[in-house]
């Protein structure tokens, strides 16, 4: 049998298959510069991330600590574990030893820092009365830091809440009366 007209032997026709070593090596090295360029965007990113995270958990953590309060009709106290908001905080009833909700330790080597305004108030405790109020204290703020590493006010946030309860959180702990996070 005579082969085809679209029958090449195997000598004649020679097919490439994968990549060559110097095309392998070229791109390898784009993809090592396009990665140590992208590296610290991304860790950028993910310490913001991180930080945000902080806030919005204490922030809802306090939110609840409020409205607990009202719907009890008494007291209710957000309270940091070890006298240190870094640890974590438990969430109480005033008088009451029942734990209604709880934080655990914030990632290693980011900070919260906390403070209290008034006679009487402690920095290791916000406690909302029953109309949502803050109680002895007449205000109270946190410093949500980043990293020891990587530390900026600007970049850092703040969390303040006035005397009638009030939570409100905001960028940049200059000036803050928690303590600055740089």
């Amino acid at each position: 049998m005579t082969p085809g007209p679209n029958a090449h032997s195997r000598s004649s026709v020679r097919q490439q298959a994968g990549f060559t070593l110097l095309e392998l090596v070229i791109t390898l090295f784009l993809v090592i510069i396009l990665g140590a360029m992208a590296a610290p965007a991304m860790r950028e990113i993910t310490i913001r991330s991180v930080v945000s995270s902080n806030t919005n958990d204490l922030v809802t953590a306090l939110n609840l600590a409020r409205s607990e309060a009202v719907k009890r009709g008494r007291d209710v106290a957000l309270i940091a574990r070890n006298a240190n908001w870094s640890d974590g905080w438990i969430m109480q009833q005033v008088g009451a030893a029942e734990t209604l909700n709880a934080h655990d330790a914030i990632k290693a080597d980011y900070r919260i820092l906390g403070a209290a305004t008034g006679a009487g108030a402690a920095a290791d405790r916000v406690i909302f009365t029953a109309t949502g109020a803050l109680r002895t204290a007449t205000a109270y703020d946190f410093s949500v830091c980043r990293p020891s590493a990587h530390p900026g006010n600007a970049d850092s946030r703040r969390i303040v809440i006035a005397a009638t309860g009030t939570i409100r959180s905001r960028p940049n702990t200059s000036g803050s009366p928690a303590g600055e996070c740089s």
